[in-house]
């Protein structure tokens, strides 16, 4: 996604982006473009991002380009990575969190999510986020793995993150999506970058009887949302979006304005 946005950027700006060794460069771009993508990768990422004015910039940048040619943080490798995921006890990643909503605090809904691999890389982040997700879909298909899992509680909305390509015919949906109890698949902000598969992914989990959600860093993606049903994730610590959407997920303590928007959020179990 954050590459995605880049060369939105680009395109729009008459820029060109770069693939360094320490990351990407948006080069040339117009200055309110720039901006533009700057804020959004900022929110998508919670990364401060470096910015230079050129031809004033000009050696500073020089400078930081060849910084980044330099050793890069050690890190795992993709297959380190997959071979953390695989191993994993599903005791140790799998998390279940309860959500309420308005002023009463008795849980309406729970998520059962993988929690956050903690590789600095984002883009092993990501993957290790796929890996863990299709984990937890693996274990809720089998008696034996759903043993390993959190006991969801009977009565709650489900709340479920899945895979960005979304998942192989989990039998877990409700009657129709629009049911106010039919489970929530959450997929990564990422899954919208391309938008033909998204649509489609989002496509067959509405005919299995799921409403559809996406998590974001920010409530910048607020207006990246494509359609009116969808729900949106996002952390309560940040600012409010300038028009909260109806269908919105509180990740961590509510603010006041998610709770007077009628935001679900976090609460103790």
């Amino acid at each position: 996604m954050a590459r995605f946005i880049l060369e939105e950027a680009a395109a729009l700006g008459g820029g060109t982006v770069l693939g360094l060794p320490g990351g990407e460069l948006l080069l040339g771009s117009a200055k309110g473009t720039a901006e533009r993508a700057a804020a959004a990768l900022g929110e998508l990422t919670s990364v401060p991002l470096e910015s230079w004015a050129l031809p004033a910039g000009r050696q500073a940048l020089e400078a930081r380009c060849r910084a980044a040619e330099g050793p890069l943080p050690a890190s795992p490798s993709i297959a380190e990575a997959e071979a953390r995921c695989a191993e994993a006890p599903l005791a140790g990643f799998a998390q279940l969190t309860f959500f309420a909503r308005g002023t009463n605090p008795t849980p309406v809904a729970q998520r059962l999510h993988p929690a956050p691999a903690g590789l600095s890389d984002p883009v092993l982040e990501a993957l290790a986020r796929e890996l863990l997700c299709r984990r937890l879909l693996a274990a809720l298909a089998d008696p034996a793995g759903r043993r390993e899992l959190p006991r969801l509680r009977p009565g709650l909305r489900l709340i479920l993150d899945i895979p960005r390509a979304g998942y192989g015919g989990l039998g877990i949906g409700g009657r129709s999506a629009e049911d106010a109890m039919a489970p929530i698949a959450l997929l990564p902000l990422a899954a919208m970058a391309e938008p033909s598969a998204f649509a489609n992914t989002v496509s067959r989990l509405r005919a299995g009887g799921w409403a559809v959600g996406v998590s974001a860093a920010g409530a910048t993606a607020t207006g990246w949302l494509t359609m009116p049903e969808q729900h949106l994730a996002i952390p309560g610590n940040g600012s409010a979006p300038p028009h909260p959407p109806s269908r919105l997920i509180i990740l961590g303590p509510a603010p006041d304005w998610a709770r007077e928007n009628g935001a679900l959020y976090e609460v103790a179990a």
